[in-house]
């Protein structure tokens, strides 16, 4: 299984999303988290390295976890620890690195654009 960390914007309708070396899907921005990190300092380190964005731990709220489908890692889970920023972030102000080809506020019913694991969160209803 993969362990991985991720914020979670959202909207009523729409969930922030990123898609990484243009790939089909798109997913919550974070990543996978390293040996020895915890929880908060992996989602800090993943989110200065794909958005330029710099959170300190009090800033991020944990809200749940999922366990859903890898993307596009065929039979391989994944599990996703959310947070949520507790501060306001200008999300047309980011500066995405080479890694993350596109940011995008996405309609949670486009399932076409929406990695497995994170179709499975909106249908558990986390938030």
């Amino acid at each position: 299984m993969i362990k991985c960390v991720c914020l979670v914007a959202e909207t009523k309708d729409q969930i922030l999303l990123v898609q990484v070396r243009h790939g089909a899907k798109y997913y919550f921005p974070g990543g996978k988290i390293e040996a020895g990190e915890g929880l908060v300092e992996a989602l800090i380190r993943e989110l200065d390295e794909e958005l330029n964005l710099t959170l300190r731990q009090e800033d991020l709220e944990f809200i749940g976890t999922v366990v859903g489908p890898a993307y596009p890692q065929p039979n391989t889970l994944t599990e996703l620890n959310g947070f949520r920023a507790l501060i306001d972030i200008d999300w047309d102000d980011i500066a995405i690195n080479n890694e993350i080809t596109d940011i995008k506020w996405i309609d949670k019913q486009n399932s076409e654009l929406i990695a497995p694991a994170v179709q499975q969160w909106i249908a558990q209803g986390i938030n």
